[in-house]
């Protein structure tokens, strides 16, 4: 497992879609069905909405009434999202000092992720079918 330089720190997401993002999430939302809450955790709907975001090549969006999610520790757990998510920073901002920054860093992918967010939100709540064959469409469509 590969140091975490973002576990001192907190997932956040914007309240005002807290209702509707445990609506998509087991943790947090009443349904287990799989094709209605597609997303086991909180922290994976977010990091959905970071890489939906990149892909769309959304600009990052400052939120200031934000909830805690979770610690951003439990990235330590899938360690290729903290490369993801530094890779993506050098991208965006081609600021390689920055990488020593890891609160500059996280700043970045929490309000990337909420660019993403309201999108992500939209392409789940599609009536023509379930949330997951929603996204599962998206991501198709995204690779195509």
């Amino acid at each position: 497992m590969s140091d975490n330089p973002f576990s001192g720190f907190n997932v956040e997401m914007p309240k005002k879609y807290a209702d509707q993002i445990k609506r998509f999430c087991v943790t947090g939302g009443s349904s287990t069905s799989g094709d209605l809450t597609p997303f086991e955790r909180q922290v994976d709907f977010w990091f959905c909405a970071f890489v939906l975001a990149v892909k769309k090549e959304l600009l990052p969006v400052e939120e200031h009434e934000t909830y805690n999610v979770t610690a951003a520790s439990i990235l330590s757990t899938d360690p290729y999202r903290v490369t993801h998510i530094q890779a993506v920073y050098l991208s965006f901002t081609k600021d390689v000092a920055g990488l020593a920054d890891n609160r500059k860093i996280f700043d970045f992918a929490i309000n990337l992720a909420n660019a993403g967010i309201p999108l992500l939100i939209q392409t789940l709540d599609d009536n023509d079918q379930k949330p997951l064959w929603n996204i599962l469409d998206e991501i198709e469509a995204m690779m195509s």
